[in-house]
Formats: structure tokens, C-alpha cells, sequence
């Protein structure tokens, strides 16, 4: 059950040749009416969503498409199932919370919240919350999203690597993503998430060697903008890129060691 939630497809002569067209033909029929199915069914795999995971519905409507959409063809994989999985970690634990949150803004939130550690989409000095959470804005406006979703969906963006009590101030769609966020980063709370449910969720978003590949991805962020990031959660990596560096080390040992596998 979800939690409290809103807007929570005759042989012989000149006649061989055409009869070995018929057969031809028939036989390029019969591959019609079954491999496609599989090709289809493949591709359907790789760009359609899933309708619910871990018994958490995941939004369809045209904004939460469009920004599903536009995340998967902006990030490398990893990063994509990472913003798909914040969606659902969050969603479980919402449940645990009782409180209101629309699961449109939330779901484009999470699909768009890391944004901002990609080179084509950060600024010269920004950090790369609020680069994510303009961008974000922008695509839900343009997706015709009242001014009021947009708002709802920057802050998420913008707070979910902050302190969570800012988060919980928001309201409902930042304390989603905040949760969602740091689930999958150092590992969910198992209070909130049963391992059941966090091997379902994934099973449906696989981690693709997530620890790593996002490290990596900090990292490269901090060495792009090194100033960018004071006062958030990223300030001590992007200030000290030395190999002893006691912050670098504090997040890097924080996402190696989340109860997942790889």
C-alpha cells in the first residue's frame, strides 16, 4: 500500500517461382508474428518503466514520463537506475512518515536530482544541487507543471544532500528524495526498508558497480569546480583531493560501505 500520496498498450512451370515466393513470403509472416515480439518486448525492457516495484506505483503521468525519459538519455546508466531507485527507497520510507507528498513531483525529482554533477549541465561556480534543481525547474515548466510543483520539485533537489531536519521543514517531496538519496548512497535504514524490498528495488534498478562509478563521479565534479561546493555535504572532498585527505576518505568510506554487494 502506498503511502499518502496525490495522482499517487498446380506446380510446374512458371508457377514455382511464385510459389516459392508465397512460401517466402509465408515464412517472413510467421517470423513477423514471433520475433518481433521479442525484439519488442527487449526494447520495451530498456525504455519502458516498470508499473510498480516493491509496491511502490511508479507515476506515469506525461511530466514524470518526460523526465524519466530525459534522465535515461542524460546519464550514463548507473547514475539513471541510482535517481530511479531515490524514487522508490524514498517512497517505502515515506510510509514509515504518514506525510503528504505528491508522487509526480517527487518521481521528477528523484529522476532529475544529480543533474548537476554533469558536465553539460553545471555553471561555472554553482554547486551542483542547485544546478540540478534549475535544470529540473525549467523541464518541469516546460512540461507545463504549475509554478508550484516546479517550486516543490527545485527544493527537493536542492536539499536532498542537506541536513534532513531542512528536508522534513520542506515537506513531503524533499523529505521523499532526501530519504531515497541517502538510502541508496550509504544504505537504507532497515526500520524503514525490509530487505525484501530493497533487493526488489534492486532487482528492477540493478547498481551496475554504483559505488565506484559515483565516486568517481564526485570526485571528478570536485576537480572541475573545486570552489563550488562550500557549505554542502561535498565541501571537504572538492577542498582536499590528496589521497590521505581525512574527507575524501570519510565519504569515500561512507559509500563503500553500504550493505550492497558491489
Amino acid at each position: 500500500m502506498d503511502p499518502i500520496c496525490r495522482n499517487c498498450g498446380v506446380r510446374g512451370g512458371t508457377e514455382v517461382p511464385l510459389l516459392a515466393g508465397r512460401r517466402a513470403m509465408l515464412a517472413a509472416l510467421v517470423a513477423s508474428l514471433c520475433l518481433p515480439r521479442t525484439v519488442q518486448a527487449q526494447s520495451d525492457s530498456q525504455s519502458e518503466l516498470p508499473t510498480e516495484v516493491a509496491g511502490i506505483r511508479i507515476p506515469k503521468s506525461a511530466a514524470a514520463r518526460k523526465a524519466a525519459q530525459f534522465a535515461r538519455t542524460s546519464c550514463p546508466p548507473f547514475l539513471f537506475n541510482h535517481c530511479m531507485r531515490t524514487f522508490l527507497f524514498g517512497a517505502v520510507a515515506m510510509q514509515q512518515q504518514r506525510a503528504a507528498y505528491s508522487a509526480d513531483d517527487a518521481f521528477i525529482a528523484a529522476s532529475l536530482h544529480d543533474l548537476g554533477l554533469l558536465a553539460a549541465f553545471e555553471t561555472s561556480n554553482g554547486s551542483f544541487e542547485l544546478d540540478g534543481a534549475d535544470r529540473a525547474v525549467q523541464l518541469a515548466r516546460e512540461s507545463g507543471l504549475a509554478v508550484a510543483d516546479a517550486n516543490q520539485i527545485w527544493w527537493a533537489i536542492a536539499l536532498h544532500d542537506a541536513r534532513f531536519a531542512m528536508a522534513e521543514h520542506q515537506g513531503g517531496t524533499a523529505m521523499l528524495v532526501a530519504m531515497g538519496a541517502g538510502s541508496d548512497v550509504v544504505g537504507p535504514d532497515p526500520d524503514a526498508i525490509d530487505g525484501r524490498r530493497t533487493a526488489e528495488i534492486v532487482a528492477a534498478f540493478p547498481r551496475l558497480q554504483f559505488k565506484q562509478r559515483f565516486t568517481t563521479l564526485l570526485i571528478d565534479h570536485c576537480h572541475r569546480k573545486p570552489l563550488s561546493q562550500k557549505g554542502t555535504w561535498l565541501e571537504g572532498l572538492c577542498r582536499e583531493q590528496s589521497p590521505d585527505a581525512f574527507e575524501r576518505r570519510r565519504i569515500e568510506n561512507a559509500i563503500a560501505a553500504a550493505p550492497f554487494s558491489e
